[in-house]
């Protein structure tokens, strides 16, 4: 039987019963969750200036809360466990994000949107860079 302390705050309690349950129900109710809480990533389509080493770690946290709801090892494969679970890596996170972000800016009629999406600040900014570099594969040579 697993003790539970009293102690600790009610969702505390629910991821506890969760990460250590292992029924295919409890499998589904770990994703959902996964889904719910990693995949909500506020404002990440606007991060332009970051540095890479930063966003490797964010990566790696990531994994970890995957493989640690699976209760998988470390050194297991990320990739494979995000496809046999259907749920996105952040790298699609963020793909989406800014695609949905980038869509309603280029779509927007709105007068003040429209004047900022047609400055060179938009065209040329970081932060356009980084969605083309996000969205679109670069061919190098």
């Amino acid at each position: 039987m697993m003790m539970i302390s009293s102690s600790r705050p009610p969702s505390f309690l629910l991821w506890e019963i969760l990460y250590r349950g292992n029924s295919p129900t409890v499998a589904e109710v770990k994703m959902q969750l996964f889904r719910s809480h990693c995949y909500s990533i506020y404002c990440n389509s606007l991060w332009s200036r970051f540095k890479v080493a930063t966003m490797n770690r964010l990566k790696v946290c990531h994994n970890d809360i995957l493989k640690r709801l699976l209760g998988l090892p470390r050194w297991c494969s990320s990739s494979l466990a995000f496809a046999r679970n259907g749920v996105n890596n952040l790298d699609v996170i963020r793909r989406h994000s800014v695609f949905s972000l980038r869509s309603r800016v280029e779509l927007s009629t709105n007068s003040i949107i429209t004047s900022v999406r047609q400055s060179s600040a938009y065209v040329c900014g970081p932060i356009q860079q980084r969605w083309l570099g996000l969205l679109f594969v670069q061919n190098v040579g």
